[in-house]
């Protein structure tokens, strides 16, 4: 009779901590359908900054070659634009390696996640 109970209350403990992982794994697979959500979000105001910026350097590139042209005598301010320009260049770089390219990659993860989520989460409420 002793063993016939405690086999009863493993089962029980076992079906309830069962309970609590679905719970866990649904609340998990709605968290990561908003964060996948938020980062295609920021990841789609990315592109235009990233665009407005690159318009920017063109400009700058503009305005320095017309000053270059005009102003021989200006030649340590032409400098300094040069580095700002470059400077501009760099920290578009650096936005692209450092924001970008990691944000896509945590995207396409994030994405690969929900989607193997869902498939796990359709074979096992069909079981």
């Amino acid at each position: 009779m002793d063993i016939s109970v405690s086999v009863a209350v493993i089962a029980g403990l076992l079906f309830i901590n069962t309970l609590f992982i679905i719970v866990a794994l649904v609340r998990l697979i709605k968290t990561l359908g908003e964060a996948h959500k938020f980062i295609e979000m920021a990841r789609l105001q990315l592109a235009p900054i990233t665009h407005d910026v690159t318009e920017i350097v063109g400009d700058v590139r503009t305005i320095v070659k017309s000053l270059e042209k005009e102003m021989g005598k200006v030649g340590d301010s032409l400098t300094a634009v040069r580095d700002t320009t470059r400077n501009f260049q760099e920290f578009e770089a650096l936005i692209q390696d450092r924001i970008e390219r990691p944000l896509l990659d945590i995207t396409a993860v994030l994405s690969a996640l929900v989607k193997g989520g869902h498939v796990f989460w359709r074979s096992f409420s069909k079981r």
